[in-house]
């Protein structure tokens, strides 16, 4: 073989070799970018979930304690939050003043810190058609509350809207636009737009 031979399968090699490197180089930057896109791709999938459930649940002060059942329950991984198909919460304190709660929807939180400083702890949103009817007794007047969102709190045994809100008793009937209540102290608050209609002949029977 001529020297000219073997320098032009040199230059032929070489230039397979460039070409090899250059494909190599390319299919490396190709996947390093669909690796990071699918990284940083948010997932939405749920990873499991529950048909027909019921769980029970104390909260932290050990006061009161939640009975929650319903049609399905979804876990989704990337947000840790979970999603209640018709959930019906059955709340029970010290004094065995049952507490019925019922919505189309709810979704669950966990340890959220609303503020700085502030209590770590489970969030329950529920959605449409919220219904919350306290019964009554001899000491505990029946309460039943209508809205459209309403956070429940059970570790702190609270609850807490900025919707409007329908709120009844054997002798009232109150609308209002947001409310807070504590049901561990007991205590209802009243944002904005409060009227009230106090039936009289209700009030004195009581």
């Amino acid at each position: 073989m001529t020297a000219d031979r073997i320098r032009i399968w040199l230059s032929v090699v070489l230039l397979g070799l460039v070409m090899l490197g250059g494909f190599w180089i390319y299919e490396v930057m190709r996947r390093n970018s669909e690796d990071s896109a699918n990284s940083g791709r948010v997932r939405t999938e749920p990873d499991y979930f529950v048909e027909h459930f019921n769980f029970v649940r104390i909260s932290q002060s050990g006061n009161t304690n939640y009975r929650v059942t319903g049609q399905k329950l979804t876990h989704f991984p990337q947000e840790d939050e979970f999603e209640i198909q018709q959930p019906r919460i059955v709340g029970i304190d010290q004094e065995k003043t049952p507490m019925n709660i019922r919505a189309d929807r709810a979704i669950v939180k966990q340890k959220v810190q609303e503020k700085d400083g502030g209590l770590i702890e489970d969030q329950i949103h529920l959605l449409d058609n919220v219904e919350v009817v306290r019964a009554g007794s001899a000491t505990v007047v029946e309460v039943q509350l209508n809205t459209n969102h309403l956070v429940l709190y059970p570790d702190s045994e609270r609850m807490r809207t900025d919707q409007a809100i329908v709120l009844k008793t054997p002798s009232a009937h109150i609308t209002a636009v947001g409310i807070e209540a504590d049901n561990a102290r007991q205590t209802i608050r009243f944002l904005n737009q409060l009227r009230a209609t106090i039936n009289s002949k209700q009030t004195k029977q009581k």
